[in-house]
């Protein structure tokens, strides 16, 4: 498999297999849902807006998570359609969907790949989860292998945006 980001000039150029339109629309679509639906109960939403801002004062606490929920929402809400707009300005070519990514939208598939990687994480309970114990019949073994994939992006990504933080030797002085 190639990777699927790549410098092109001064940006980035992003080519998916058809398989990876498919998962990133059907991830964002249930991601959407999720948020727009917001229950605060739910693992995905407790991972996504932390329970705890200011742990030593409840009432700060309480105040502070009102205060950047609206903000955090409205954020990760307007990534989602962000990469909407991207996957729908791609074209073909050469079998697999090509799209320019224009300046600020680098960084915002990055947050976008992250948000969906957290959210799987969530829904399987991936803390609680021994890896070396998931083979192929097991019920998580398709989400972790779409959060490896999904991390792999990221990676290709972060290594485009910023070299230094995926080094092996670390950045250079």
């Amino acid at each position: 498999m190639s990777a699927t980001f790549k410098r092109h000039g001064d940006g980035v150029r992003m080519e998916l297999e058809s398989f990876e339109v498919e998962l990133l629309a059907e991830l964002r679509d249930g991601l959407h849902r999720q948020l727009v639906d917001g229950d605060h109960a739910d693992p995905v939403m407790q991972r996504l807006f932390p329970a705890q801002v200011a742990p030593e004062d409840e009432f700060v606490d309480m105040e502070v998570r009102d205060l950047i929920y609206d903000d955090l929402l409205r954020e990760r809400l307007a990534g989602l359609e962000a990469l909407h707009a991207i996957i729908d300005r791609g074209k073909p070519h050469r079998g697999r969907l090509r799209v320019d990514l224009k300046h600020d939208e680098a960084p915002l598939m990055l947050g976008v790949l992250n948000d969906l990687r957290l959210a799987i994480g969530a829904r399987i309970g991936i803390t609680k989860l021994d890896r070396d114990e998931v083979d192929e019949d097991h019920p998580a073994a398709y989400p972790v292998a779409v959060m490896d994939h999904l991390a792999w992006l990221q990676e290709q990504l972060l290594s485009i945006i910023d070299p230094a933080s995926v080094s092996s030797e670390g950045p250079e002085v």
